[in-house]
């Protein structure tokens, strides 16, 4: 039998639900919880033997590139999940480029390795619904 098993890895303030609570200039300034959790989470993933893909928000990434690399060193995948989290039918296609492509840069500058995978916030590339502006993810 075969399993998939993914990882986020974005902190609680990085949720689009809280966004009009808190704001991205306001991040670095907030309580991380991303590095433990995440170290807990490889921990008992090396104890079991389990690997998974982790789908790494850029931001994430250039706060704690160390992070990356123990991901990367345990044997996991690291996949883009953007770099600022936003949903992706609110940016441009000029802004879903450039701030996918940063991510996956900045992803495989700290991993060395080609990054592959990718994950939109909150799932949100979906079909353009009437009256919706067009933006990167609609269809």
């Amino acid at each position: 039998m075969a399993n998939a098993l993914t990882v986020d890895v974005e902190d609680y303030f990085h949720v689009a639900a809280l966004a009009p609570s808190i704001h991205r200039d306001s991040w670095t300034s907030r309580e991380s919880r991303v590095v433990g959790n995440t170290l807990r989470l490889l921990e008992l993933f090396e104890q079991f033997d389990v690997y998974g893909t982790f789908v790494v928000l850029g931001w994430v990434a250039e706060q704690y590139p160390q992070l990356v690399r123990d991901i990367a060193a345990g044997g996991h995948e690291i996949a883009c999940h953007g770099f600022s989290h936003r949903l992706v039918h609110e940016q441009t296609a000029d802004e879903f480029y450039e701030e996918t492509l940063r991510a996956k840069n900045l992803l495989e500058d700290i991993t060395g390795s080609a990054v592959i995978g990718y994950r939109a916030a909150s799932y949100s590339i979906v079909r353009k619904l009437p009256g919706q502006t067009a933006g990167a993810g609609s269809a």
